[in-house]
C-alpha cells in the first residue's frame, strides 16, 4: 500500500509518498492553488491512485483548500495535529529542527495508528491521528 503525507503551508505544501515499509517513493513541493493540487493528482495517479482505490493523505491541518478538494470521493483523509507532529519530530529527529520536507514524512508514522485502527468513516470525515472525525 502507499500513503501520502503533506506538510502544509499557507502558500506551498511538501508531499511524500512512502510504501509499506517505509521506503520514500516520491516527493513533490506544491502550491496552493489548481495547479498544485493538479501536479498532487498526477503524483498519486503515478503511484496507483484511482477513484475506487484512493491512497489515504495525511497532513497537518483539517482546514483549507487542498483538504477541502482532497476530501471529495472515497478518500480517507488524516488530519496531524502540528503540536503532536512537532513532539514525534523532537523525539525522532537529531537536529529538532523543523524541515517542511522532512515533516511531510513525520505525519505518517503519526497516522498509521489511525489508518490502522481507525473505523469506516464517511468519505467526507477528516480523521484526526487520534482516530476522531471531524
Amino acid at each position: 500500500m502507499i500513503y501520502c503525507g503533506i506538510d502544509w503551508a499557507e502558500r506551498t505544501h511538501d508531499v511524500a509518498l512512502v510504501d509499506d515499509s517505509g521506503q520514500l517513493l516520491a516527493k513533490r513541493h506544491i502550491t496552493d492553488d489548481a495547479a498544485g493540487y493538479r501536479i498532487l493528482l498526477d503524483l498519486l495517479a503515478e503511484y496507483g491512485d484511482t477513484e475506487e482505490n484512493p491512497i489515504p493523505v495525511a497532513i497537518e491541518t483539517s482546514r483549507g483548500l487542498l483538504v477541502a478538494v482532497l476530501r471529495t470521493g472515497k478518500r480517507k483523509v488524516f488530519a496531524i495535529n502540528p503540536m503532536a507532529a512537532a513532539r514525534y519530530r523532537d523525539r525522532h529527529s537529531v537536529s529538532r529542527k523543523k524541515s517542511h520536507p522532512g515533516d511531510a514524512l513525520v505525519w505518517l508514522p503519526c497516522a498509521t495508528a489511525a489508518w490502522c485502527c481507525s473505523a469506516v468513516t464517511a468519505p467526507a470525515d477528516v480523521v484526526s491521528a487520534s482516530g476522531t472525525t471531524s
